[in-house]
């Protein structure tokens, strides 16, 4: 037995020496806070390699990059040649406690703290432009992602770009992909899109109480989840791969950064090809969760379960 505890410490040891350690980057100081990002920098061979942009969850409220829920999907992306960044961004949606004591105000903090997150998302992705040669990033391959609130942010990011919202990138940049987990848009009115979107990865349960799978509506607003991005997308005749989780909740928030590894990894490398093509909906029942009608939720669900 003792052989064997020997024996399996070692074998993690060993697993444990490929991790690659990130170097910290500050990116930005703004009112008063400043924003780091993580770069986990595979070796370098003379190429220009991909890059997986990372933004985390949180509601708007908490959340931190360095989260070791993260860890092992930065780590494997890095392993397997891809430069990996998990980003800062201000969680600002309690930063006015009177918006919060009415549907209206809660509506308008959660604009307000989207606007704040992608706005310093951009930050990054426009530093990450910049240091494009020093990090080993094809400036060209730059990739969205994001967990809940981070999804929301790396897919508004996009949204924001296509739709011609002020940002601080060139005129001339487009992310290559997003990869979300359990993330939505926000907009007014139906989902549209100005310019063609560039191909997604999306991922979310059905029975999410956190992130509508759908859509929920409050007045012109729209939160627009993944059902409703992959339809869009269908729409622009844009690849998108769409795994829907039966009568799974917010846990696909995290979920796939162990599950769904190579899934993600393929989609990378596709992306680093030239060759994404593919349009999949892809619908896992998880063995002991009951399959059951998509769960309908409410402005109010999403309010309580935030807040």
């Amino acid at each position: 037995m003792k052989h064997i505890s020997l024996l399996l410490t070692l074998i993690c040891l060993t697993i444990s020496s490929y991790a690659i350690e990130p170097l910290t980057y500050e990116f930005a100081m703004i009112e008063g806070d400043t924003l780091r990002m993580d770069v986990y920098m595979p070796p370098r061979h003379g190429e220009l390699r991909p890059a997986v942009i990372f933004a985390f969850g949180g509601g708007f409220t908490n959340g931190s990059r360095n989260d070791s829920h993260y860890t092992t999907y930065l780590n494997f992306l890095a392993e397997n040649g891809v430069v990996a960044i998990s980003t800062d961004y201000r969680t600002t949606l309690k930063k006015n406690p009177a918006l919060l004591k009415s549907p209206e105000g809660v509506a308008q903090a959660f604009i307000s703290a989207i606007k704040d997150a992608v706005s310093d998302f951009h930050a990054a992705t426009g530093y990450v432009v910049q240091k494009a040669e020093e990090f080993g990033v094809d400036s060209d391959k730059i990739i969205a992602s994001g967990s809940s609130a981070g999804a929301i942010t790396a897919l508004q990011a996009e949204y924001g770009i296509c739709n011609g919202a002020m940002t601080i990138l060139p005129d001339d940049f487009r992310y290559a992909g997003v990869i979300s987990f359990a993330g939505a848009i926000l907009c007014e009115g139906a989902l549209t899109w100005t310019t063609r979107p560039c191909p997604m990865q999306l991922y979310h349960g059905d029975a999410d109480r956190n992130v509508p799978f759908s859509t929920i509506t409050a007045g012109p607003l729209s939160l627009c989840g993944s059902e409703t991005v992959a339809k869009s997308l269908a729409d622009c005749a844009v690849p998108c791969e769409f795994h829907a989780f039966s009568g799974v909740n917010h846990s696909i928030s995290n979920s796939p950064m162990i599950d769904n590894l190579y899934d993600i990894l393929g989609f990378v490398k596709r992306i680093d090809s030239g060759k994404e093509s593919l349009s999949v909906n892809a619908v896992s029942n998880v063995p002991g969760v009951p399959v059951a009608p998509a769960a309908k939720i409410t402005l109010e669900d999403i309010i309580n379960t935030n807040l």
